[in-house]
């Protein structure tokens, strides 16, 4: 049992680049796809229940489309061509399937069923393994529609298209019903767009960073460690009460405001109990605009996800947490290159062991911080 592997692979995500080979005005990787499969999922999963009145796993589908692409923090990003070629084709999918299951094989016995389904399984040939591979497509459509709508790079243009019209034809028709919607509803537009531009917002502003970081990054692993969080003290703690499916969403779009309102340093927000409160009041005017802004079906849940990410309830907390999780993490591999790190991670540490005594907190700093640490010195 080593259950750091699995957040060392999601903090890997971010290093796995995409569309290099294609020079895009704006990079990609992994985690940030992730991050984007992942929210168009939970937009699927609403338009799956209300307007195709198809009642599945909603849970299923957004694990699947936040930890589909694990596996390539070891394979590295396959390009799809290469995948499809017919004397390779068979290795692949064998050698992703060995990275999956080594990954999982790590985790606790009591996670293990949850994480094989939602990263062994990701997109087998079932309903929903179909609808996360159409996601992924979709979430590619976006990244070129960007490219060839703000850069002159023609294979943008041509796979923008192509995917387009993949999609059009695509059996799915909660999938056709999304690409319709992002061409005709304002709302739903815009809030693609919030969900695609996350990468542009930078984080840590201020500080010298060995390693970018943006808020898509960031919102792709609060949501994997949530997950992890949730799944670990349902199953293993006893903690019945949980909904993994709230927890989830609200991990994922709890930053999406700051596509707006960009990302404040925290002791700027928390400067003084006015600010703190003046700050509070006009991100969540901002997020209800996002949601109100959409079409009526999604407004309880996106209120919910977006508006009281952070609310009173045990999964606002545990979304608080993996908030503060994180930041331990970044500026844990920051602090042997920048001393200015070093202070951020024993402030950051002092704060989560003084504020928190969640069993999956407890969890964290005797399994899995001495793991990071050690591999931050050693290599």
């Amino acid at each position: 049992m080593n259950n750091s592997r699995f957040t060392s692979a999601i903090i890997g995500m971010q290093y796995v680049s995409r569309w290099n080979e294609y020079c895009p005005r704006y990079k990609d990787n992994a985690a940030s796809h992730s991050f984007r499969c992942a929210s168009i999922a939970i937009l699927i999963g609403i338009i799956e229940e209300n307007v195709c009145g198809n009642e599945l796993d909603k849970l299923d589908l957004i694990g699947r489309a936040l930890l589909h692409d694990l596996n390539e923090t070891v394979t590295g990003s396959i390009k799809h061509v290469t995948k499809k070629e017919a004397t390779l084709v068979g290795h692949i999918r064998r050698l992703e399937n060995e990275v999956s299951r080594d990954i999982v094989s790590r985790l606790s016995r009591s996670l293990r069923p949850h994480f094989t389904q939602f990263i062994v399984h990701a997109e087998d040939d079932s309903y929903i393994g179909g609808l996360v591979k159409a996601i992924d497509s979709f979430d590619a459509m976006l990244f070129c529609m960007r490219e060839h709508q703000l850069d002159g790079n023609p294979y943008f243009r041509t796979k923008y298209e192509s995917l387009r019209t993949e999609l059009a034809a695509s059996a799915y028709s909660s999938i056709r019903w999304l690409l319709q919607a992002s061409e005709d509803n304002e709302g739903v537009r815009q809030f693609l767009d919030h969900i695609l531009n996350l990468d542009l917002i930078e984080r840590w502003g201020g500080s010298f960073n060995l390693i970018p970081d943006n808020d898509a990054t960031h919102s792709f692993r609060v949501a994997a460690m949530s997950l992890f969080n949730g799944l670990l003290e349902k199953e293993r703690f006893g903690r019945e009460t949980i909904d993994l499916y709230r927890l989830l969403g609200k991990a994922i779009l709890h930053d999406i405001v700051e596509g707006v309102s960009g990302d404040v340093a925290s002791p700027i927000k928390k400067s003084s109990a006015i600010v703190q409160e003046a700050f509070k009041q006009y991100e969540e005017q901002v997020a209800q605009q996002i949601v109100s802004a959409l079409p009526d079906m999604f407004h309880p849940q996106l209120t919910d996800f977006i508006v009281h990410a952070k609310d009173d309830t045990y999964e606002g907390e545990l979304v608080d947490i993996a908030d503060k999780i994180d930041a331990l993490i970044k500026s844990n591999l920051e602090m042997r290159n920048n001393p200015h790190y070093a202070e951020k991670y024993y402030q950051q540490l002092l704060h989560i062991q003084h504020h928190y005594e969640n069993p999956c907190v407890i969890f964290f700093l005797a399994y899995i911080l001495h793991d990071l640490t050690f591999d931050n010195f050693v290599r």
